[in-house]
């Protein structure tokens, strides 16, 4: 265990591990800027997360659509 935990100590090099692009990122760059404050708001209101916020609007649209 103390040899795990001197190699952690010493830290990584991850110059040379390949990059992979967040599967995520693009789906975080699709809500417009002008609702940003109106789901932080709501957020607030309803304990939740902004995400949370995001996915139950979209979830309800989806339904009566």
């Amino acid at each position: 265990m103390a040899a795990i935990v001197s190699e952690a100590d010493a830290g990584y090099d991850s110059s040379d591990l390949p990059s992979e692009p967040n599967p995520h990122f693009q789906r975080l760059q699709i809500v417009p800027v002008d609702f940003l404050d109106a789901i932080d708001e709501r957020a607030k209101k309803d304990g939740q997360s902004p995400e949370a916020v995001v996915h139950d609007v979209l979830a309800t649209y989806l339904q009566i659509a």
